[in-house]
């Protein structure tokens, strides 16, 4: 598994730079470094002036001679240990007065052997699959998924996740693409002569439960309006296709007449009788073309060319291009709105999957189950590519900002160790004189 410059997570394989964030104001990790090295050296540089006042100061009077021994003892030896510590912990990040000593700048030198260590030490002691199955065969872990998800406040923040990712997730589509693969899946549905079927049986379901007849009573409303409406013209036409002799008598008025209140007559009654014998007729009609969808081969193979030729024509690529223009207009103004739909619809879905699972144990059981199952496995399969991963990271980082990184995070304790050096070298010291002295 390498991984070379063109890693698509750049993120991933340099640090931030520790620099940019040193100023005390935006790290506190830097303060506080800054002001225990500054104790550290502080306590030294004073531990050295007392060495030197006190071999080139004595006091006057014998009385003083043998405190003075002691003071110049402590001094001696607290300046060695304060020396020595301050040299220990400077070989550890970088060379001590830049001098090019063996054995220091530790962890600039061994950098690839310590991303070894740390890679194998992930593997080793986190991603081996009997460790993971140990750790969680106990854990409900859908328990603990239930719990997060039922909470409105973590379901509320991951649903806004969610749709603030929704805007990035739409600018990486490309228009025309997505409009070209939605034409294709229309002109896939259709070979095969698949669509007819479905729809004929959508078209059954929907006679057996009558709903065709509310498109019936609108289209005799329809039709009733229509007549109204032209009247005049129904008449014209019957007249013109009447003999002169009808015209003179002026009967063909009177025909139009009939046929208009015929024809209402019959729209009110069908309308008005839901067993008129019209709409037994429809059922029958309907029924058959249903069946006549699932069976007639001919049938659907001319749909499905309808729905090829249709999918195939400019003006439909127009339309659909202009309706996914619309719909992400629309979608990027609702993932946008503080209330918008779609946010209110995931927060509350990931609650009812949440309150669910707490509901229902043997749910969750099954489901821990897999997801015990699943972390092993992935700790199987991908556990020695993330120690890989890790390992090359951590060699790609530019040294100096391990360093900076390091010595912000651990450098404080270190200059704990100083002052403790500087200070235990000091009692050593006195011990060691006392014990010259009395011998």
């Amino acid at each position: 598994m390498a991984y070379g410059h063109s890693d698509p997570f750049p993120e991933r394989d340099t640090m931030p730079d520790v620099k940019a964030k040193k100023p005390e104001a935006e790290d506190l990790g830097w303060v506080r470094l800054i002001r225990m090295r500054r104790l550290a050296n502080g306590l030294l540089v004073v531990i050295m002036a007392v060495f030197v006042f006190s071999h080139i100061w004595e006091p006057p009077g014998q009385e003083w001679d043998m405190h003075w021994r002691f003071v110049r003892a402590f001094a001696e030896a607290a300046m060695v240990g304060g020396l020595a510590d301050w040299f220990a912990v400077t070989a550890i990040f970088r060379r001590p007065l830049g001098l090019p000593i063996p054995h220091t700048a530790v962890i600039p030198n061994n950098q690839d052997r310590i991303a070894d260590a740390v890679g194998r030490f992930i593997a080793d002691n986190f991603l081996k699959g009997e460790l993971v199955a140990e750790r969680v065969k106990d854990k409900d872990l859908s328990e603990t998924l239930a719990k997060w998800l039922a909470d409105p406040a973590q379901s509320g923040a991951l649903a806004g996740g969610l749709v603030q990712a929704v805007p990035a997730l739409l600018d990486a589509l490309d228009d025309e693409t997505v409009a070209t693969f939605l034409r294709q899946q229309a002109a896939e549905a259709a070979e095969g002569a698949s669509v007819a079927p479905a729809f004929g049986s959508v078209l059954e379901a929907l006679a057996e439960q009558g709903r065709h007849q509310h498109l019936l009573d609108a289209l005799l409303k329809q039709g009733y309006h229509l007549m109204e409406q032209n009247k005049d013209l129904v008449r014209e036409k019957i007249r013109d296709r009447s003999g002169w002799l009808m015209r003179f008598v002026s009967a063909d008025r009177k025909v139009a007449d009939t046929v208009i209140n015929a024809v209402n007559d019959l729209l009110y009654d069908v309308a008005s009788d839901s067993r008129h014998p019209l709409r037994a007729q429809l059922n029958d009609m309907v029924m058959k073309f249903a069946d006549d969808l699932r069976d007639d081969p001919v049938l659907q193979a001319r749909i499905g060319g309808w729905i090829k030729e249709a999918a195939a024509h400019p003006t439909v690529g127009q339309a659909v291009e202009a309706g996914w223009s619309e719909f992400k207009s629309a979608l990027r103004r609702d993932c946008a709105a503080p209330d918008g739909r779609l946010k209110a619809w995931l927060e509350g879905a990931l609650i009812n999957v949440g309150e669910g699972l707490l509901r229902e144990p043997g749910v969750r059981a099954a489901l821990n189950a897999r997801l015990r199952s699943l972390l092993v496995e992935l700790a199987d399969r991908h556990g020695e590519d993330v120690a890989k991963l890790v390992s090359e990271t951590i060699r790609r980082w530019d040294s100096q900002t391990i360093v900076e990184k390091l010595e912000s995070n651990v450098g404080r304790d270190l200059q704990y160790i100083r002052l403790n050096g500087t200070v235990i070298g000091g009692l050593v010291g006195l011990v060691l004189h006392a014990g010259a002295e009395i011998l």
